[in-house]
């Protein structure tokens, strides 16, 4: 395995500060986030972790992810290879996107054509001597590719889903280390309602929030305890800023940095975090605090212990 770097996994729910931390650490020259922030081919579906392990189906989360299992497993039944697939979406999908700005999006943001081409030769070359190891090749030859020549101890991804698929990626990926981003689930609800991806309503994005961090911390269940890490977005941006700072810096076995320091006062300031807007946004903001301590209830049953700062 061609590797000199620790993979690094930053995820969450989503809207809950994964690209934040990754942004943050960036800034140490230690630490290299990859461009784009969500590389996307391990996670996603049909992606490196689906053809290495399959999908379970608890990550199918609603009508429309059912329905896209069930058009890809009769894609596949009809002839079209796994690998091909992977091959195109790789071209395609993961390659370049149209961003929110209008610009591109994708692989395309920091790798070449021929970077990419050559990775994926030396895969499918590989795959069938042992289909684990070139895919953890790929892994790191996608990477090393983005460094240039640079040396750092570890190479990040803040793809939301990284969480929840821990698991899967602890065992293509053994030495990876998790940052467990949780972010408040009424803030979350209801920033998650305004995306075009997300629940259509704050009430069903509790719902939303709830699922995805049963299954987040189920999934760091299984992977050994030192390897994960579990951090309240609220903490590390406006109540315990410098204890929090510390416990990240302390499990990556990262010393402070200048520049680091400097993003951190700067740009993670307290006036930057969005909390409470549900109260004045959603319809009924007494049954949505009644649920949500429901919720909190229900999670701590099983054992997952989210605080209410507010």
């Amino acid at each position: 395995m061609s590797q000199h770097f620790i993979p690094v996994f930053s995820g969450g729910t989503g809207r809950s500060g994964t690209t934040v931390i990754a942004n943050c650490l960036h800034r140490h020259p230690e630490f290299h986030t990859s461009m784009p922030r969500e590389i996307r081919y391990l996670t996603d579906r049909a992606g490196l972790l689906d053809l290495n392990f399959g999908r379970p189906l608890a990550f199918e989360a609603s009508a429309r992810e059912y329905l896209n299992r069930i058009f890809l497993k009769t894609y596949f039944l009809l002839g079209k290879n796994e690998k091909r697939v992977f091959k195109e979406r790789m071209h395609k999908h993961w390659w370049s996107q149209v961003g929110k700005s209008g610009n591109p999006r994708g692989l395309v943001q920091a790798i070449t054509p021929d970077e990419l081409d050559q990775a994926l030769n030396k895969f499918e070359t590989n795959a069938s001597e042992d289909f684990l190891i070139a895919s953890q090749n790929l892994y790191f030859d996608l990477s090393l590719a983005q460094l240039k020549g640079k040396s750092v101890r570890f190479f990040a991804d803040s793809t939301p889903l990284n969480i929840q698929s821990a698991d899967r990626i602890s065992m293509l990926l053994p030495d990876s280390l998790f940052i467990n981003m949780v972010r408040d689930g009424r803030d979350v609800a209801l920033s998650v309602s305004k995306e075009k991806w997300g629940p259509k309503t704050p009430e069903s994005g509790l719902e939303w929030w709830k699922a995805r961090i049963e299954k987040s911390f189920l999934a760091l269940a299984k992977i050994p305890q030192g390897n994960h890490i579990t951090v309240r977005l609220e903490d590390f941006i406006v109540r315990e800023r410098e204890e929090t700072l510390h416990q990240i810096l302390t499990f990556l076995d990262l010393p402070e940095h200048p520049n680091l320091r400097r993003y951190f006062d700067e740009f993670l300031s307290q006036n930057k975090m969005s909390q409470g807007k549900w109260k004045s946004a959603v319809k009924n903001p007494h049954a949505f605090q009644n649920r949500y301590e429901q919720i909190l209830a229900e999670l701590s049953a099983k054992g997952i212990k989210i605080a209410q700062y507010y």
